[in-house]
């Protein structure tokens, strides 16, 4: 019989096949998505979604059935869909990674001959068979790992193998084989029976047995058979009352530990000895009823309280009646999502004090093909796992409405990895951009908006854009790479440090001159406090000698406030001296042209940290960053507010006089000339600098005085 023989054979005698492809496909709404594409012969917008299906499908386990009843199916229209648009080397490529996967696969549906052709000659190249046989008939049967009908003989690719032969209460048989093109592989497998059978009954049912800390299932409803009647009798249960009998055969022997749990429910745990291969009787095993208390507390009291995906209300939420078991609790407000997962077990009186993530609603994708899959969902779950923030698609309608409602469409959004404007963006003015981001984020209960704009068939670009902000991130991603996927998210949740540990000098490294200069102190800091001086020489640190200024950051580097950093120091007469400095946590300010950082994540991200109590110092640094990242966004009255609301001391480094800069900039802008003047006066009066390495405010400051001057004439 010929291979294609064989592979019709074994499709026409696997009765119920076509029931759980259905199944299957009902799971995967990106498949179901690429098939219809694929069945209407829109070739360009079936390889997307089919890019999309294989690359989901490949990451599932070998067993999973979706995989297994879809990939094969997923490749044949992939490959048929290149065949449709020339591309025959890509075809022909998709046929023998779909052997590879089923060497047995049969091309379904009206085909061009030219397409069976193209399919036969890669069955050719690829698929051989192999003759083989089992000692016992209903043994499960494997190729690598893939369950394969049972058949005396099978297709199989070309290469190396594994076979095996399963039976519950059988030892494995396995054998290594090297199948090649054109030769006729012969196998025979040999079971042998080692083990026992446990028949398990339990009260109630749906209950999970595990063995030695292995799960075999949940037992289901009886009742048992009558051959067990005297043991449901010695439980003191009548047969209606008892599960139906569990039964598994591969218990070899010596003693077993047996667990039974069920939510809600007492875990229960028996120990057997299995002296010889039997049957053996386990139960009735009465579980007895389990319940934990719940207290959900939030830092958003608007914040909604949802246990296992049920409404629960808000919060500050109590229960009485949590089920023992897994759960997840999940806090929805304004300010963010909150999202945890616990275990509960009888008796368990739980708490949860919940800190919610900003989130960002996707509203749109803009450049795909119409009646395509929804991406909005696709790029939804590839950012999952983010720290800083969550990324969700509302419902379709509701989006659709919402833009209607702006009088939007869906590329109003949609900008290129270099942040030029596309589609309908270039007609909406900045100022507009922020008051509809705004309502958006609003209506939809979100700390910010997100659309996506597709540049080829696997690139888009993730637009973020925060409430109150007029100029939006761009994150580029292909979609297609788990790499660049990372990549993206890792640059979403970048959160940069507010503080960083200072000792309250200035190094500086001079040519032939072993050890760090002094170049300036700040009396009032810890080094001049130590008696530190300008001139110094320091050479040592942590009795580690010290070549350079970057030599003693990285002994500063992972220190804490208040902690000792010995200094080796010579004076200007070479005299040696030991100097102890307690090490100072100093603030630090992004930079309000910095490209490099997220802006909007990171205003939603100091916006969400701002809403708990926290010591007053870093509420002050919090704002004052919140304030350059709104200046970033020229939300310029915000930000005047936030740094009215900062307290900072006079000095050096990122103090007050960086504050009233920033607020000499807010009035600037704002039009209020005489505020203006009086900050940029207070600026230039200090010796602050704009951030952690400069510049000095007083230079930035005198040169906005003398511009004002200018611009009014004097």
């Amino acid at each position: 019989m010929s291979i294609r023989k064989i592979a019709l054979a074994l499709v026409l005698v696997a009765v119920g096949l076509p029931v759980r492809v259905a199944m299957a496909q009902a799971s995967d709404p990106q498949f179901t998505e690429a098939k219809r594409l694929f069945d209407a012969l829109d070739y360009d917008a079936a390889l997307r979604a089919l890019d999309l299906a294989i690359t989901g499908l490949e990451a599932k386990a070998l067993n999973d059935p979706a995989r297994r009843e879809l990939l094969p199916a997923a490749y044949e229209m992939r490959a048929r869909s290149k065949f449709g648009l020339g591309d025959q080397n890509g075809a022909k490529a998709d046929f023998v990674a779909l052997l590879k996967i089923n060497a047995g696969h049969a091309l379904t549906g009206q085909v061009s001959p030219r397409v069976v052709a193209l399919f036969e000659e890669a069955v050719k190249a690829t698929v051989t068979t192999v003759n083989l046989t089992v000692t016992l008939a209903t043994a499960k049967i494997q190729i690598d790992g893939a369950p394969v009908p049972a058949s005396s003989t099978l297709p199989i690719t070309v290469g190396e193998h594994t076979i095996t032969a399963e039976q519950m209460g059988y030892r494995k048989a396995q054998q290594a084989i090297t199948a090649e093109a054109g030769s006729v592989a012969t196998v025979t497998l040999t079971l042998e029976r080692v083990s026992s059978v446990l028949n398990i009954l339990t009260t109630p049912i749906d209950v999970e047995v595990s063995i030695d800390g292995v799960k075999r299932g949940k037992t289901a409803a009886g009742p048992p058979p009558p051959a067990f009647n005297d043991a449901i009798a010695t439980a003191k249960l009548t047969p209606d009352q008892v599960s139906a009998v569990m039964v598994v055969a591969d218990i070899p022997a010596g003693a077993h530990v047996i667990e039974f749990t069920r939510d809600c429910y007492v875990k229960q745990e028996t120990r057997i000895p299995v002296d010889k291969p039997d049957d053996y009787t386990v139960g009735p095993i009465a579980l007895q009823h389990a319940v934990a208390s719940l207290t959900v507390r939030a830092n958003d009291p608007r914040a909604q309280v949802v246990v296992d995906g049920q409404a629960r209300g808000s919060a500050p939420f109590t229960t009485a009646d949590l089920c023992e078991g897994e759960h997840t609790v999940e806090l929805r407000s304004q300010s963010g999502r909150f999202f945890k997962r616990l275990q509960a077990r009888t008796g368990d009186k739980l708490s949860i004090d919940g800190v919610l993530k900003p989130a960002f609603a996707l509203l749109s994708a803009f450049g795909g093909q119409p009646g395509g899959a929804d991406l909005r969902v696709a790029v939804e779950r590839l950012f999952d796992p983010a720290a800083s923030v969550t990324l969700f698609a509302p419902p379709a309608d509701q989006v659709d409405q919402a833009l209607k409602a702006n009088q939007l469409q869906p590329g109003w959004l949609a900008f290129d990895a270099n942040k030029r404007p596309m589609g309908n963006s270039t007609d909406l003015v900045q100022s507009m951009r922020r008051d509809l981001g705004l309502k958006l984020a609003s209506t939809f209960g979100s700390q910010g908006v997100a659309a996506i704009t597709v540049i080829d068939r696997n690139r888009i670009v993730l637009s973020i854009l925060a409430a109150g902000s007029n100029d939006p991130d761009v994150i580029e991603v292909s979609l297609d790479s788990a790499d660049s996927v990372r990549r993206a998210i890792t640059q979403l949740d970048r959160m940069p440090a507010f503080f960083r540990p200072s000792i309250g000098l200035v190094g500086v490294d001079v040519a032939d001159v072993t050890g760090v200069v002094v170049g300036s102190v700040d009396p009032n800091g810890p080094s001049g406090k130590a008696g530190i001086k300008v001139g110094d020489l320091i050479v040592k640190a942590k009795d580690q000698p010290i070549a350079d200024a970057t030599a003693l950051s990285a002994a500063l580097a992972g220190s804490k406030a208040n902690d000792d950093l010995i200094l080796d120091v010579k004076d200007r007469t070479g005299a040696l001296k030991k100097a102890t400095v307690k090490v100072a946590m100093t603030p630090r300010l992004i930079g309000i042209s910095d490209q490099s950082l997220l802006v909007n994540a990171i205003l939603v991200a100091l916006r969400s940290r701002l809403l708990a109590p926290s010591d007053p110092n870093e509420e002050a640094v919090m704002r004052l960053n919140l304030a350059a990242a709104l200046a970033r966004v020229e939300a310029w009255s915000e930000a005047k507010t936030e740094l009215l609301n900062v307290k900072l001391p006079e000095g050096a480094g990122v103090a007050n006089g960086t504050v009233q800069y920033l607020l000499g900039l807010c009035a600037d802008r704002l039009g209020n000339r005489a505020e203006a003047e009086a900050a940029y006066r207070a600026a230039a009066a200090s010796e602050s600098l704009l951030t952690e390495d400069g510049p000095p405010v007083r230079d930035l400051a005198q040169a906005k005085l003398a511009e004002l001057q200018r611009r009014s004439g004097v």
